[in-house]
C-alpha cells in the first residue's frame, strides 16, 4: 500500500524532491552513472543505480514518513484524486496542497540528523545517502569486499 501511495506523490508532473533524485545527484557527483546498477535491469530512462540504492533507504526515510503523515492525519483521503496520465493510464495523485505538505515534510525528514549505523557519525539522511554511495564506490574499486547496507 505504501508504494502505491508513494506513486501518488509525484502527481501528473514529477516531484522535484525525492530520494531517487538525491541518489542520482550524489552518484553523479562521484562519477557514477545513475542509470547503471547491479540489481535492477538497465532499460532506457530508468535510473537502475537509484533503484538499487533506494531499497535500504525506503523504510527509514520514506515509509516512516508516509506512515507518520497518515497516522497523524496530516494527509488523508481527501488529499487524493484520480486522473488520467499523459500515457493514457488512470492514476491516483496528491492534490497540489497535499503535495506541498509532503515535500515540506520530506525535506524536513531528509535533513534530520541521525547517526549513520556503519560509520558511527552524526549526519543527515541526505549525508547517509552520500556515505552509502561512497561505500558503493569503494566496492566497485575493490577497496572493500562487500557492500554493507543501512539496516
Amino acid at each position: 500500500m505504501l508504494l502505491s501511495w508513494m506513486a501518488a506523490i509525484a502527481g501528473p508532473e514529477p516531484s522535484p524532491v525525492s530520494v531517487p533524485r538525491a541518489i542520482r545527484s550524489s552518484s553523479r557527483g562521484r562519477g557514477l552513472s545513475p542509470y547503471v546498477g547491479t540489481l535492477h535491469s538497465i532499460r532506457q530512462g530508468h535510473p537502475a543505480l537509484c533503484s538499487d540504492l533506494i531499497e535500504e533507504l525506503r523504510a527509514p526515510i520514506v515509509d516512516s514518513l508516509v506512515t507518520a503523515l497518515l497516522n497523524k492525519r496530516v494527509i488523508g483521503q481527501g488529499d487524493f484524486y484520480y486522473a488520467e496520465t499523459s500515457g493514457g493510464k488512470r492514476g491516483c495523485f496528491l492534490t497540489d496542497a497535499a503535495r506541498r505538505t509532503f515535500i515540506a515534510q520530506f525535506e524536513q525528514r531528509i535533513n534530520t540528523v541521525v547517526q549513520h549505523p556503519r560509520a558511527g557519525i552524526n549526519t543527515t539522511w541526505r549525508g547517509c545517502i552520500d556515505i552509502q554511495i561512497g561505500h558503493y564506490v569503494q566496492l566497485l574499486r575493490g577497496e572493500v569486499a562487500e557492500y554493507l547496507p543501512i539496516e
